[in-house]
C-alpha cells in the first residue's frame, strides 16, 4: 500500500509536468508558475502543530491571458504542495498533543467566471505517511542546518500511509467598492485527507489583485497571485477569515483524537509589486484543530517572484 501510494503521486506529478507538451497540441500556453510557503517559525516563531506546507502552481490556457475566462477548463493549474504537522514539542510530544504528518498532494484545477462568480475546481490525490519520506526529508535538512530533529519516537509514531481521492471546488463573488477595494466573500468544500465546508471573506486593497488568477493556500487561507505583469505596480494589503466544518482528518485519527466543532482563521497580508518582482508576507491566526489542542497558532505566509 505504502509503495503503492508514493508511486501513484509520483506518476500524477509526472503527468502534471507533461501538460506543457499537451497545452501545445490543445493550443494552450504556459502563462507562469507561483509559489506560496506556510511557516510557523516565520509567524510566532516556533514549529509546532501547522509546522510547514508550500504550494506551486503552474497555470495554462491561451496566450496573453490577464483575467479569468468564461469556459470551463480554457484555463488549466496544476497544483501540487506539501504539508507538515507536528507535536508541540518534538523531542518530548506532551500526552495526547498530535501525531506527526507528512504529506503531498497534487491535482489539477480549472478557474472561470461566470454570473459575476469566480470558480474553481480541481481533482488529484494526497497521501501521508512515511512513505511519502516528507519527514525524513526534514529531519535531514534540520540536521545540517543545527535545528531541532523529531524525536525517533515520534517518527515512529507518525501518522501511517493513507492515500485519499482529492476533490476541491470554491465559489468567490467580487464585490467592487471602488477602485482600490474589493470585497471578495467565498464557499469552499474539500475533500480528501481532510473533509471540510468553509464559508469566508477577503477584504483586498490596492492594485495587486484587480486582474489575474487568484489561488488559495491549503493551510493559511491566504489568496496568491498566480500571474505575473497583470495588475500595475504598488503595495496592496488584504484582510479576510473564514470558518470551516471539518468532518474527518487523517492527520488526527479517530477515535484517538476529537476535532473542533468549528476551524477558525484570521488573515492579514501585505503585497509590494514592482515591474520585476514583486514580495507578499501574509499573517494567519489558526483555532486550535483538535479539542486537546490547549491554543491556536499565528503561521507566516510568504511569496516572492522575480520577473526576467
Amino acid at each position: 500500500m505504502s509503495s503503492f501510494a508514493l508511486r501513484l503521486c509520483a506518476a500524477l506529478c509526472l503527468a502534471l509536468a507533461a501538460v506543457p507538451a499537451q497545452a501545445q497540441v490543445g493550443g494552450w500556453s504556459y502563462l507562469g508558475w507561483a509559489n506560496v510557503t506556510t511557516n510557523d517559525s516565520t509567524g510566532d516563531g516556533q514549529d509546532r502543530w501547522q509546522s510547514f506546507s508550500t504550494t506551486t502552481s503552474f497555470l495554462f490556457g491561451p496566450e496573453g491571458t490577464t483575467d479569468l475566462p468564461t469556459g470551463f477548463g480554457t484555463l488549466l493549474e496544476a497544483r501540487i504542495g506539501t504539508q507538515i504537522v507536528t507535536p508541540a514539542n518534538t523531542r518530548t510530544p506532551a500526552p495526547g498533543d498530535r501525531p506527526a504528518a507528512g504529506a503531498i498532494r497534487a491535482g489539477l484545477f480549472t478557474h472561470f467566471a461566470r454570473g459575476g462568480w469566480d470558480l474553481s475546481l480541481g481533482a488529484g490525490v494526497e497521501a501521508v505517511g512515511p512513505a511519502t519520506r516528507i519527514l525524513a526529508i526534514q529531519d535531514r535538512f534540520h540536521r545540517t542546518l543545527g535545528f531541532d530533529r523529531l524525536a525517533p519516537g515520534v517518527i515512529a509514531g507518525q501518522v501511517g500511509n493513507r492515500l485519499r481521492p482529492m476533490g476541491h471546488a470554491e465559489a468567490a463573488y467580487n464585490i467592487v467598492i471602488d477602485e482600490a477595494v474589493t470585497f471578495r466573500p467565498f464557499a469552499s468544500a474539500h475533500v480528501g485527507l481532510e473533509s471540510y465546508a468553509r464559508v469566508g471573506f477577503d477584504l483586498l486593497v490596492g492594485p495587486g489583485f484587480r486582474n489575474g488568477v487568484i489561488a488559495r493556500d491549503y493551510v493559511s487561507g491566504q489568496p496568491y497571485q498566480v500571474l505575473k505583469r497583470v495588475n500595475e505596480p504598488g503595495i496592496s494589503v488584504l484582510f479576510g477569515a473564514d470558518v470551516a466544518r471539518v468532518f474527518s482528518s487523517s492527520f488526527l485519527p479517530s477515535p484517538g483524537y476529537t476535532l473542533t466543532p468549528v476551524r477558525a482563521r484570521l488573515r492579514g497580508g501585505v503585497l509590494l509589486e514592482e515591474r520585476n518582482f514583486s514580495l507578499f508576507y501574509g499573517a494567519t491566526y489558526l483555532t486550535p484543530e483538535f479539542t486537546a489542542q490547549p491554543g491556536g497558532q499565528l503561521v507566516g505566509t510568504m511569496q516572492f517572484r522575480i520577473s526576467f
